[in-house]
């Protein structure tokens, strides 16, 4: 399948290897661009999408650097990007309250660590309308 038709998804996790297995399981279903910390997602934004925004930004909340993930919302907020571009954030924090706290940051969707596909999937899926291929399975 083609990746052009596919959501593109800016997704920011410091863990090398949950980048890595997060692109493998979106595989087919989005393309996934990763960054390490917010200081590379936002030169990631400015190099790979300075013509045209992605269509969703996944974060965790903990990152490396002087930003965490709902800091980097802010800025992607302050910069309209998030009027266009849904963020989802995908992190440990499921305390009780975490969820809630999260959303009213400005997150549209929350999924806690650890998550199955299908969950992360349907959380992808709310925020983009329905916009992901209907021929892959939720499995």
């Amino acid at each position: 399948m083609s990746s052009e038709n596919l959501p593109t998804v800016l997704f920011v996790d410091d863990n090398q290897e949950a980048r890595f297995l997060l692109g493998k399981m979106l595989e087919g279903t989005c393309e996934v661009v990763s960054a390490g910390s917010a200081e590379e997602a936002l030169e990631v934004l400015s190099k790979r999408f300075s013509e045209e925004a992605p269509d969703l930004f996944l974060m965790d909340i903990r990152l490396p650097g002087s930003r965490s993930g709902a800091e980097l919302l802010h800025l992607l907020q302050d910069f309209g990007l998030t009027r266009e571009v849904p963020a989802v954030t995908l992190t440990t924090y499921a305390g009780p309250g975490d969820r809630e706290a999260l959303l009213e940051e400005g997150f549209d969707e929350y999924v806690s660590k650890p998550f199955r596909r299908e969950e992360l999937i349907g959380a992808i899926d709310r925020v983009l309308g329905g916009a992901l291929p209907r021929e892959t399975p939720l499995k």
